[in-house]
């Protein structure tokens, strides 16, 4: 590399989020990823390269706080690769980098019923791995985009999780137990991590060590181990938390953690300390380039760099050592100092330090106390801050023979004594929370409220109060200030230029999944049934062979262009056999989900009938949306609904279908509703089947087809408005165990095809309707209520909404 240097110094600083960075990646030098506590996940392009700058765009953002990124690299379908985030509301969306946030996701995955905190890629074996609060890991297939596998044992968070190799995933526990599984999910061997399991790393094949992984864990030790469980070495240096771990391409390793630092590791030796003005390191990732990259609790993320041509300006260089030499620390985090013991300034000329990153407190001319740290390479004391006194070090508590600034009573059950939280103001309220519930055995869903409740109940206790003015206690990040923790963990994006959103033009499709998939199960189902009426002759299986094949080749992302042919219309009958007929109905299920990919890529869908009905006619008459059907087996029915949602977006001739049978769909979709609320894959289908059907009665032009419409229109309104009153209130509480109350999406697509109709239509008798037959103005001010107005695009549409009922 040229112009490469030992040492790591800052190349760029990415400053956008609102709030404690939580994940970065740097998938390539020419972009980076940030995801924040503020609900957004950013995507950083470089602009120039000496020095490296950045322009930002908001990907994605919601109502609650993200945790965790991954990268699935470049394919066919997707050149530009896709990002992976998730968070607080237990969904795993797909994006592309280019993608903003008012775009759809690529994908959007449902499985984990509480936080997800940690992701991980293994792209030549096409499926990624995903850990969570809920204790549980599972195994996703790329492009297909559903739950393959559940990785079964753990009994506590499932901090980390590793995509080791093709056949083998390995996840680190709160429970304190590192597991390695297969990809199939039968685990194969565990061992006791030593301590709760935080963070996890891939090392390089045959590392110098003769270790295969690292695991950082609770005790602030990074300890290596081979897969066998054998412990090779334990890298010693951190003071506190190490939330994340990174390993660099020569095979060194970087660990971040709650000491203000970065830590670069040899073998066995820390060789530097990068320290920053934030009181939490939350993540590192690195880069292929060897540069690495950070986000913390100052909301910024940065990039450090070996490369000189790499490293930021001069002015930006200084900016960064004088935020960091104006730091304040707790002196609480330094131990107890006698002023009149310290060594002065001269001491830093007489003595050297022993080892890289060592502390030194030095008492200035002026009388303060100041904190410097050894740099090896530079053979000199760096300062990293101030030291200052608490206001609130007076009248402490004294519990377990240490002193607390506060020591509160929690009742947990009545009858019981309350259990002990003690809490110095200079501590992190979330690690706080951590180690109350995991010393007492309480469920870590808890910790969202228990956190809150220390937020709440250290109002007015703030640090640094004899510190110079204007010098900020916590660094220049103001985290956890008491009185500053807002209601919400979401803050709203800058205003961008009003766009209005309804009516609603476009037809929106259902593309997740794999064609092949599908095939393969409708090959195996057929095998099955060999001999039997229900068989498929051999040039049925023929036939959909060849359009599973396109199908797999096929860029779901463009237009619909697949071209009519012999086997494309001959592979209809054969699915709606299978889609009708087969049985157990569960069977079913791989021909409508051909059906649906039939319908999103054919330039014109095949009107033929099969026994006097058409497809849509054929499925609603197949029993699959009876009431009593769809309370034991739902699955059928969604999967039915992504298919008219596809025949609507992919042709007229699938328009005309659809057409011929509205009011059917309409009455059919009826007994979906009461699954809405508690079931997103559900709900999601169902919505946008609502939405794409408001654009197809709004898009009409014929006037024969005017007062049909308005009918439709009206049946519609009734339903969206009683979908919108069954969805739960907006839960920002990581307690919540209903991910459809932190999914926001089904609502969103309900509103938009409500607002399609009242602004598409002019009509004065459905605008009536809606204010004094459905009470749409009783179902916006519930959204309000539910706080599904604290995110922007809801905002936008209900004021589109109710200017077009003024």
């Amino acid at each position: 590399m040229s112009g490469a240097t030992r040492d790591f110094k800052l190349g760029a600083v990415l400053q956008g989020h609102k709030s404690d960075v939580r994940a970065v990646l740097l998938p390539d030098p020419s972009f980076a990823v940030t995801a924040s506590r503020d609900g957004s996940t950013r995507v950083w392009k470089r602009t120039s390269t000496s020095p490296p700058t950045y322009d930002d765009t908001e990907s994605s953002h919601g109502a609650q706080f993200k945790t965790c990124l991954a990268y699935i690299p470049p394919s066919k379908e997707y050149e530009d690769g896709l990002i992976l985030s998730s968070g607080q509301d237990a969904l795993i969306e797909a994006r592309q980098p280019s993608s903003t946030a008012d775009m759809n996701a690529d994908a959007f995955m449902v499985g984990h019923s509480n936080q997800v905190c940690s992701i991980d890629v293994c792209a030549i074996a096409n499926y990624f791995v995903s850990g969570s609060w809920d204790a549980t890991a599972k195994v996703w297939e790329i492009g297909r985009w559903e739950v393959a596998y559940d990785l079964t044992g753990h009994t506590a968070t499932v901090w980390a999780v590793l995509a080791f190799s093709r056949d083998t995933i390995v996840t680190g526990c709160a429970d304190r137990a590192i597991r390695v599984f297969d990809v199939r999910g039968k685990m194969v061997n565990s061992w006791d991590g030593q301590d709760i399991v935080r963070a996890l790393a891939k090392l390089p094949k045959g590392h110098y060590t003769g270790a295969e992984i690292a695991a950082a864990t609770n005790d602030g030790i990074i300890r290596l181990w081979t897969l066998k469980g054998e412990l090779i070495a334990s890298l010693i240096g951190h003071d506190s938390f190490i939330y994340s771990l990174a390993v660099l391409p020569s095979g060194q390793i970087a660990s971040a953690g709650e000491d203000r630092s970065v830590r670069i590791w040899e073998g066995q030796n820390c060789i530097q300390v990068i320290t920053l003005p934030a009181i939490s390191i939350w993540t590192v990732s690195s880069c292929s380039n060897g540069d690495i990259i950070v986000g913390s609790s100052d909301h910024v993320a940065r990039i450090f760099t070996r490369s000189q041509e790499r490293v930021a300006n001069a002015e930006t260089l200084a900016a960064f050592e004088e935020s960091l030499q104006a730091s304040s620390i707790p002196q609480q985090t330094v131990g107890q100092i006698n002023m009149t013991d310290l060594p002065g300034p001269d001491f830093l000329q007489r003595k050297s330090g022993t080892k890289e990153g060592q502390n030194q407190i030095i008492k200035e001319d002026d009388g303060s106390a100041c904190l410097y740290q050894w740099s090896m390479s530079q053979q000199q004391w760096l300062k990293i801050g101030q030291v200052v006194d608490s206001a609130a070090s007076s009248g402490k508590t004294a519990y377990n023979g240490k002193e607390y600034d506060y020591v509160f009573d929690i009742d947990i059950e009545d009858g019981k004594p309350s259990l002990k939280l003690p809490y110095n103001v200079t501590q992190n309220p979330y690690e706080a929370a951590t180690k109350f519930l995991q010393d007492h055995e309480l469920p870590l869903s808890y910790l969202e409220e228990t956190a809150n409740f220390i937020i709440k109940n250290t109002q007015g206790a703030t640090l640094g109060q004899s510190a110079p003015a204007g010098a900020d206690p916590w660094g220049t990040e103001k985290r956890y200030r008491p009185g500053d923790a807002p209601s919400s963990s979401y803050q709203p994006p800058p205003a961008a230029p009003v766009k209005r959103t309804l009516p609603q033009k476009e037809y929106l499709p259902v593309v997740i999944g794999k064609p092949s998939a599908a095939m393969a199960q409708i090959n195996k189902k057929n095998t099955e049934y060999a001999g039997h009426e229900m068989s498929l002759q051999p040039e049925e299986v023929q036939a959909l062979t060849d359009v599973a094949q396109q199908l797999a080749k096929y860029n779901f992302s463009s237009p619909p262009s697949l071209p009519g042919s012999p086997s494309l219309r001959s592979s209809i009958p054969a699915l709606m056999k299978i889609a009708t007929q087969w049985q157990p109905p569960a069977n079913r299920l791989a021909g409508l989900d051909l059906l649906r990919f039939i319908a999103a890529a054919a330039k014109d869908f095949p009107a033929e009938e099969v026994d006097g009905v058409d497809a849509v006619a054929g499925i609603l008459g197949s029993g699959i949306f009876d009431d009593s059907f769809v309370r034991a087996n739902n699955k059928l029915a969604m999967v039915a609904m992504r298919f008219f949602c596809n025949l609507l977006y992919g042709s007229p001739g699938g328009r005309e279908i659809v057409k011929e049978n509205v009011d059917n769909i309409i009455e059919s979709l009826k007994p979906l509703t009461q699954f809405a609320s508690s079931d997103v894959s559900v709900a999601i289908a169902l919505t946008t089947l609502y939405l794409n059907i408001a654009v197809l009665t709004t898009s009409s032009t014929a006037p024969s087809d005017a007062d049909k419409n308005a009918n439709y229109a009206l049946d519609l309104l009734g339903e969206l408005s009683k979908l919108l009153l069954s969805f739960p209130a907006v839960n920002h509480s990581s307690s919540s165990s209903n991910p459809a109350s932190q999914s926001t999406e089904p609502a969103y697509r309900s509103l938009v095809a409500l607002g399609t109709i009242l602004v598409g239509f002019s009509r004065a008798e459905l605008k009536s309707a809606a204010k004094e037959v459905f009470d749409v103005p009783v179902v916006l001010r519930k959204l309000k209520e539910g706080r599904y107005l604290e995110e922007p695009r809801f905002k936008a549409v209900v004021g589109e909404i109710e200017s077009a009922l003024r």
